[in-house]
């Protein structure tokens, strides 16, 4: 077979190096014999000092090929393999799962950006990698065009431009059906937040005079607007996180709110808001902090899941609305 003109040592070059990054890792190599056998299968012109002068190439552009002697036939050889990659096999893993098991995703976009990922690795990691997908029966939005949403919505923070939208609920029959009867959401977006496996988008609304949340993959027809965003200079998103629980505030003004916890729940708590709320040692048993919170529903939810070991001790407004809460569920159960 005459050598390949087209690319000469270019493309002998580009050649070995894709080589090297599909069928090669820290567990397999492949020797210089055999990559001469390779080249010539593959229509290049190849000896040992070809081989040598092509891997010097390689190493001085900044990939990373790693050199060792290995013996055959009762003589060493230099065996070569890739060594650094961009992603390692387990970063490479926690990007799969996370795409995976990401609800704002669709079925099909997840499985074509895992497909995408796992070009990142060899041959043989690629087989591990489909062995992680898994994404058919979990919970995904059915809005496949989220993806252009958070471009458009990007874009705006970029441009601190204002946004238009209208954004989608469902009916008892399980319809979408527009929010307001179709009415138009014009907002400063802020920023793009990931919780509880849903992006959200934090934005100004001048209709409301407050910052209001949305679920991404429940807006449609994204418009970046000409008109420049209203930008609060003092919006802190890691603040405004650890107080509004699972995204979700019923519209309510920020509060501090202490709570009466047993020790083992001291984790819980600091998951949730962080290492530097205060706490106070009341007994051998028990504690309270004080945190800063929206006391809306989902709050209430996240205290009652455990079971009184956190309990609202003050204020007494959002105590009261809390036992409120709790009153309204227990007769609402027993009419059942």
């Amino acid at each position: 077979m005459a050598e390949r003109q087209t690319f000469g040592t270019k493309g002998r070059v580009l050649f070995l190096r894709k080589y090297l990054e599909e069928h090669t890792d820290d567990d397999h190599y492949i020797t210089t014999e055999e990559l001469i056998t390779l080249y010539k299968d593959n229509g290049y012109k190849a000896q040992r000092q070809t081989i040598a002068d092509d891997v010097a190439v390689l190493i001085s552009s900044g990939f990373e090929v790693i050199i060792n002697q290995v013996a055959r036939n009762k003589t060493k050889t230099n065996a070569y393999h890739i060594g650094a990659r961009l992603f390692e096999l387990p970063e490479l893993k926690l990007l799969v799962d996370a795409v995976s098991s990401s609800r704002f995703i669709t079925s099909e976009k997840s499985d074509l950006l895992i497909s995408k990922l796992s070009q990142l690795t060899n041959e043989e990691n690629r087989q591990e990698l489909s062995a992680r997908i898994f994404t058919g029966d979990r919970l995904k939005t059915s809005n496949s065009n989220v993806l252009v949403t958070i471009d458009t919505v990007c874009n705006a923070i970029k441009q601190q431009k204002k946004i238009s939208f209208h954004y989608w609920d469902y009916s008892p029959q399980k319809k979408k059906v527009l929010r307001h009867d179709g009415e138009e959401y014009i907002v400063s977006p802020y920023v793009l937040v990931w919780n509880d496996d849903r992006y959200y988008m934090p934005a100004y609304s001048d209709k409301r005079k407050t910052v209001v949340k949305y679920r991404i993959d429940r807006m449609c027809d994204v418009q970046i607007l000409d008109e420049d965003a209203f930008v609060d200079p003092d919006f802190n998103i890691a603040e405004y996180s650890k107080k509004v629980i699972k995204m979700y505030d019923d519209n309510l003004p920020e509060r501090t709110v202490t709570l009466r916890c047993i020790n083992e729940h001291m984790k819980n708590v600091i998951d949730r808001f962080g290492e530097d709320i205060k706490t106070r040692v009341i007994d051998e048993a028990t504690f309270s902090a004080k945190v800063s919170v929206v006391p809306s529903s989902t709050f209430f939810g996240w205290v009652m899941q455990y079971k009184g070991g956190i309990l609202i001790e003050k204020p007494a407004e959002v105590k009261k609305n809390y036992e409120k809460l709790l009153t309204e569920i227990m007769a609402k159960q027993q009419s059942l």
